[in-house]
C-alpha cells in the first residue's frame, strides 16, 4: 500500500463517526428547539405549563442524546477509527482503543496531581491572580478540562485519533500472536487490550509532555489563518476542494470542525473549541443569537444549490438533441441527490476523468471565492445539504442564510455560463456529446483512479462496460458464452442498454427472449467472457 493510498485509509477512518454526528445534530436541534422558551412561546404554547410538562422533559432527553455525542466526540473516534483501520477482529481493537483512551486520560491526571495541577489553578481568574493579561489567561486555562471524570488536558480529537492509530497498529500486529502455554490466555485478541493499556499510559505521559508546545501551535495555525482574514478563507476553501479527489480533504476538515485548530469560543460558560463544535454549541444555547459565522461551512450551499445546478444544466444545453432525454434522466436524479444528501461524486469525477484542469484550475478556486463572498455577506449556516440543515432549522432565529437571495443565483449563473462556453469551446466529451452510440454517462471515482494511475486494462474497461450495460452486477444472474455469444440471465430486462450502445463495445447484434438476453461478439466471446466472469467472481 503506497502512501497515497495509506492516507486516503486514515481519512475514511476519521470520518467513521459522522453518521452519529449527523443524528446528534439532529437530536440536539430539534431538542434545544423544543425545550428554548423562546422558540415554544413562538408557537403560541404557554411556556410556564410547557416547562413543567411530560412533553418538556421528552425534548430534554432527545437534546441530552445529541449532546452525548459531542460531548464524548473524542472517544467515539479513539474507538471508531481503531475500528476502522483494523483489518480483522475489529470489535476487539475498538474496545481496545476505549481502554487506551481512558488509561491516556487517567496518566494525565495523575502526572497532574504529582505536579500540583488541579481545577482550581487552572483558572482564568488564578492565572489573572498571578499577573497574566486576561487573554494569555484564557488560553492557558483552555488548555485543561474534565474528561469522563478525569482533569485533564483538552486534548479533544487529536488524543481520540492518535489513540485509534496506535492500537490499530498494535492490533494489526498481535491479535494472531502465539504465545507459550502457560500465558495462552493472553494470546491472540487477547493481548491487545493488554498492550493498548500501556500505550494508553505512554500517549498519555506524551500528550503531558508537549500539549501545552502543540496547543500553542494550533493556536498559532489557527490565528494565521483567521488573522489573514477573506485570503485565509479562500486558501482554506480552496485547498479543501483540491485535496477532495484524493480522499485527502478530511486531513483538514476534521481537525478544523472539531480542535482548537478551528478556535475557541465561550459558550454558556463553557470553552468549547472547534468551528463545528461551536455551531452545535450554539444551536443548543438559549442565550446565542446567531451562529459563527466564519465556519469555512457556507461555500457548501452553493455548491449544492447552486454551482452543482448551473454545471448539469450546461451539460444538458450542450448534449446532442437526440441525447438530451438520456441526459436529463442522468442529471436531474444526480442534482436532487447532491441537494439533498451533498452527494457531489458523480458530476466532480466526470470533470476529473474528462479535464482535470477544469477541476483544479476553474471549480477549485472559485468554490474558494463561493466561500469569501458567503463570509463577507455575513452567511451563518451548517454544511450544505437539506439533510444537515435539518437541525438548524429548528432554530431558524440563529440562521443568516438572507444573503443567498443573491449568492445562488450569481453562482448559478456563472458557474452555468462559464461551463457551457468552456464545454463547447474545449469539445469537451461530457455526457451526450460523444460519437453516435457512445454511452450516456457520468464517470466514478474508480474510473477516474484507473485514469490518473494510467492502470486501466482495456479488457478489464470493457468487461466493466458490459456488466454496466447489462444493468450492473445486481441485475446479472447467470452468464455463460457459446462460440460466438455471452448469454445472460438478468433479472429486470428493462435495465439492459438499447441496442446502439451496444455497438459502443463492438457488439454485432442483441437477441433479447424475457429475461435471456444474448450478446453477440463473435469469435472473440471466448476471451470476453473470462475477463466479465472474472468481475463478476464466478
Amino acid at each position: 500500500m503506497n502512501m497515497n493510498e495509506k492516507l486516503q485509509q486514515f481519512g475514511k477512518a476519521m470520518l467513521v463517526s459522522l453518521s452519529l454526528i449527523a443524528l446528534g445534530g439532529l437530536f440536539l436541534g430539534f431538542g434545544g428547539a423544543m425545550t428554548t422558551e423562546m422558540t415554544v412561546t413562538a408557537l403560541g404554547i404557554n411556556w410556564e405549563s410547557y416547562s413543567q410538562s411530560f412533553l418538556f422533559s421528552v425534548f430534554s432527553i432527545i437534546k441530552t442524546l445529541g449532546s452525548v455525542i459531542f460531548s464524548n466526540l473524542a472517544l467515539l473516534y479513539a474507538a471508531g477509527v481503531a475500528f476502522s483501520l483494523a483489518k480483522h477482529e475489529q470489535g476487539w481493537a475498538a474496545f481496545s482503543a476505549m481502554v487506551a483512551y481512558l488509561t491516556m486520560h487517567a496518566s494525565i491526571n495523575t502526572l497532574f496531581t504529582l505536579n500540583g495541577l488541579t481545577p482550581d489553578n487552572t483558572t482564568v481568574e488564578y492565572f489573572m491572580s498571578q499577573g497574566i493579561t486576561g487573554i494569555e489567561a484564557a488560553k492557558m486555562s483552555a488548555l485543561y478540562t474534565v474528561e469522563l471524570g478525569y482533569f485533564t488536558y483538552r486534548v479533544g480529537i487529536f488524543g481520540g485519533i492518535l489513540t485509534g492509530v496506535t492500537v490499530s497498529f498494535i492490533h494489526n500486529r498481535l491479535y494472531n500472536i502465539k504465545l507459550p502455554l502457560a500465558l495462552a490466555f493472553f494470546a491472540g485478541t487477547r493481548s491487545v487490550p493488554v498492550i493498548s493499556l500501556i500505550a494508553g499510559s505512554l500517549i498519555g505521559v506524551f500528550f503531558y509532555t508537549v500539549w501545552p508546545a502543540l496547543g500553542f501551535m494550533l493556536g498559532s495555525v489557527s490565528s494565521f489563518v483567521h488573522q489573514t482574514g477573506l485570503f485565509g478563507t479562500f486558501v482554506y476553501s480552496t485547498l479543501i476542494e483540491i485535496l477532495v479527489p484524493f480522499g485527502l480533504h478530511p486531513l483538514l476538515e476534521v481537525p478544523m470542525y472539531w480542535t482548537e485548530l478551528g478556535g475557541s469560543i465561550l459558550v454558556d460558560g463553557k470553552v468549547v473549541v472547534g468551528n463545528s463544535n461551536i455551531l452545535f454549541a450554539q444551536l443548543a444555547s438559549p442565550d446565542t443569537d446567531k451562529l459563527l459565522v466564519r465556519a469555512f461551512q457556507s461555500q457548501y450551499s452553493v455548491v449544492n444549490y447552486a454551482i452543482y445546478p448551473g454545471i448539469a444544466l450546461a451539460m444538458y444545453m450542450t448534449s446532442k438533441p437526440e441525447n438530451k432525454q438520456y441526459v436529463a434522466a442522468l442529471l436531474i436524479p444526480t442534482v436532487v441527490a447532491t441537494a439533498v444528501f451533498g452527494i457531489t461524486e458523480p458530476i466532480l469525477f466526470t470533470f476529473l476523468f474528462i479535464a482535470p484542469w477544469l477541476y483544479f484550475g476553474v471549480y477549485a478556486p472559485l468554490v474558494g471565492l463561493a466561500a469569501v463572498i458567503s463570509e463577507f455577506a455575513q452567511v451563518s449556516v451548517y454544511q450544505g445539504n437539506i439533510k444537515d440543515l435539518i437541525p438548524f432549522l429548528f432554530r431558524p432565529e440563529k440562521l443568516n442564510l438572507f444573503p443567498y437571495i443573491w449568492i445562488l443565483p450569481l453562482f448559478f449563473a456563472l458557474f452555468y455560463f462559464l461551463f457551457r462556453y468552456l464545454i463547447l469551446k474545449n469539445d469537451l466529451p461530457t455526457p451526450g456529446r460523444g460519437e453516435e452510440g457512445t454511452e450516456v454517462k457520468l464517470y466514478s471515482k474508480e474510473e477516474y483512479e484507473n485514469k490518473k494511475n494510467n492502470n486501466t486494462n482495456p479488457d478489464q474497461e470493457l468487461a466493466h462496460q458490459i456488466i454496466t450495460h447489462l444493468g450492473g452486477v445486481e441485475n446479472i444472474s447467470e452468464l455463460d458464452n457459446c462460440s460466438s455469444r455471452l448469454r445472460i440471465i438478468v433479472k429486470d430486462p428493462l435495465k439492459v442498454a438499447e441496442d446502439p450502445l451496444w455497438k459502443g463495445v463492438g457488439a454485432m447484434g442483441v437477441v433479447r427472449q424475457g429475461n435471456a438476453v444474448q450478446v453477440i461478439f463473435g469469435p472473440k466471446v471466448v476471451s470476453i467472457s473470462v475477463d466479465v466472469r472474472g468481475l463478476l467472481g464466478y
